[in-house]
């Protein structure tokens, strides 16, 4: 909403200062015209409520720390192979000979720096924190995926319920005039107490329906807008923007792509790589020596008697070299070695399962197309019969073989018909949405590239 350019200062009354106060905050902070409470609220496009919601969501959000922490524990390991340099202090009072203060001779300063120059197990660690990282962007994509089909889903069942309603309402409308027919023909002695009865429950069965369709129609608004993150009472979606589903056909090998382009299963694998390097460097820490570098400089006083009890005493002094280990016997390693290779066999069975279940999922759904596909074709067809029936009644109306209620109840019979098929259709819609994100091809429907 575009705010209008100011015109010459003029007296207003308080209401009308308020209403444009209104529509200026609406303009400044871009909220769609719902803001006003006669203006309706402007239809959201179907890209625009992906864009807004990835760009929104806090599934995204989470996500991207995990990434950002995942690298860090990477790039903590590999700083093992940069020196480490501290800076600091021993002071303290010596009687007698100078002893170590936690290993450290007393000084006035010291220095020291160690870093790692071979060791085959660290390679490995470094190795597995990299693929865990890696496989921290999978795991951001497969969110990005839930998030675009979350938002398709509530968006095509939003336009669903809304569809629904109108045709909901027009049942009403129709019920209630079979109903007040009825009540006129009991006055006249025509029908019983019973007829009108009847005609008052399919009323009440109405209403019924379009208080489910309603309250169901504010949660899904409520959850779009939260994915969103606009007001709910702005939210309106645009039916004619939704791309057209694929077809997707029983003979396409869908469980080989599913399997192939599957997150899920990428994730699992990249996983067991991890687990398998781990293991590698438990082993190496075993068995292969390692070798750091190692410097220290420390500035002694004559106060801690250094010059008492070492023949050569000066106040610099400086070591360096090299730190090498040579690992001769270490059941705890060995066993934590066991432990670790354990747990990388776990990593590999758990691949097989993935694959098997991304395959049999994916196999059952698109079995299940063929079933809703034949649910919608006969709700579709259904409702044409009910269409083709009712102008069969008003022609009998016409000659008088029929009488109004039995015309209004064929318009009933036809708006509940309706109403069948469009839940038919979401049903096959959102079966056929699941597919395109367990094949891979979600996001290219939603935010197809020019």
């Amino acid at each position: 909403m575009r705010s209008k350019p100011r015109g010459p200062r003029i007296k207003t009354n308080p209401v009308a200062s308020r209403a444009r106060v209104m529509a200026l905050a609406c303009a400044l902070l871009s909220v769609p015209p719902a803001c006003g409470a006669a203006d309706a609220p402007q239809p959201i496009p179907f890209r625009n409520a992906v864009e807004m919601a990835l760009q929104h969501s806090g599934v995204m959000g989470i996500a991207a720390i995990n990434q950002w922490r995942a690298h860090q524990a990477y790039v903590e390991l590999r700083a093992n192979y940069i020196p480490q340099i501290t800076v600091g202090s021993g002071l303290g009072y010596s009687y007698g000979f100078p002893l170590t203060l936690e290993g450290s001779a007393p000084s006035v300063v010291n220095f020291n720096s160690v870093q790692s120059l071979f060791n085959l197990s660290l390679r490995q660690y470094v190795k597995a924190a990299k693929i865990d990282w890696h496989a921290t962007s999978l795991d951001t994509q497969d969110k990005r995926d839930s998030v675009i089909l979350d938002t398709a889903l509530t968006y095509a069942q939003l336009n669903q319920v809304a569809a629904k309603l109108r045709t909901l309402e027009q049942a009403r409308t129709a019920a209630e005039k079979a109903e007040f027919v009825s009540q006129q023909r009991l006055k006249e002695g025509v029908d019983s107490q019973l007829e009108v009865t009847k005609s008052q429950l399919v009323t009440a069965r109405i209403r019924l329906r379009i208080a489910e369709a309603q309250d169901q129609g504010d949660v899904l608004r409520e959850h779009l807008a939260q994915l969103l993150g606009v007001p709910a009472d702005s939210i309106a979606t645009d039916p004619e923007s939704m791309p057209e589903i694929p077809a997707i056909s029983q003979d396409d090998d869908l469980p080989a792509q599913a399997v192939g382009n599957s997150l899920e299963v990428k994730l699992a694998e990249q996983k067991a790589a991890s687990a398998q390097a781990r293991a590698s460097g438990e082993h190496k820490a075993a068995i292969m020596p390692t070798a750091d570098v190692a410097t220290q400089y420390a500035y002694l006083a004559r106060y801690n008697n250094y010059d008492q009890y070492f023949l050569h005493y000066t106040a610099n002094n400086f070591a360096g070299g090299l730190n090498i280990r040579f690992p001769i016997f270490n059941s705890v390693q060995k066993a934590r070695a066991q432990e670790a290779e354990a747990d990388a066999h776990l990593a590999e069975k758990q691949v097989e399962l993935t694959k098997n279940r991304v395959r049999e999922n994916t196999l059952k759904l698109q079995r299940s197309l063929r079933e809703l596909a034949a649910a919608r074709d006969v709700a579709r067809l259904e409702w044409q019969v009910s269409q083709g029936e009712q102008e069969a009644v008003k022609a009998r109306v016409q000659t008088g073989e029929a009488n109004t209620r039995d015309q209004q109840n064929s318009e009933l019979d036809t708006d509940d018909k309706r109403a069948a098929y469009l839940d038919a259709e979401f049903a096959l819609s959102r079966a056929q949405l699941q597919l395109l994100r367990m094949t891979g091809e979600l996001e290219k429907w939603a935010l197809p590239t020019p």
